[in-house]
């Protein structure tokens, strides 16, 4: 049986953008895989045949989808993160980090 796991990368603010729309392509790719096998479980259908196999194709097709659905919104936590750094950059700053006041 498949486990689901948190991973966490580590890199240049900067640089999430670009590492999300990397994501993306692969995640796209993937979109088209599901749309390629469900074009040919509609041929199988429309010819009338082996619905039985539809059957285990159209399951493989949601298990492909669940994954997809869940990297687009892992895509969506990285960016929403990224846009609430960006709007407030001191929220996000280490506590132990130099404050930019200074004392007088």
């Amino acid at each position: 049986m498949a486990r689901e796991v948190n991973i966490s990368l580590r890199g240049f603010l900067e640089e999430l953008p670009a590492e999300v729309a990397e994501l993306l392509i692969v995640t796209l790719r993937k979109v088209g895989d599901v749309e390629h096998k469900l074009n040919s479980v509609i041929e199988r259908l429309e010819e009338g045949q082996g619905v039985d196999h539809c059957v285990v194709d159209l399951e493989n097709a949601r298990q492909h989808l669940y994954k997809i659905d869940n990297r687009i919104g892992d895509c969506m936590s990285i960016l929403s993160g990224y846009v609430q750094h960006t709007n407030n950059p001191e929220r996000g700053a280490p506590a132990d980090a130099p404050s930019e006041e200074t004392e007088d």
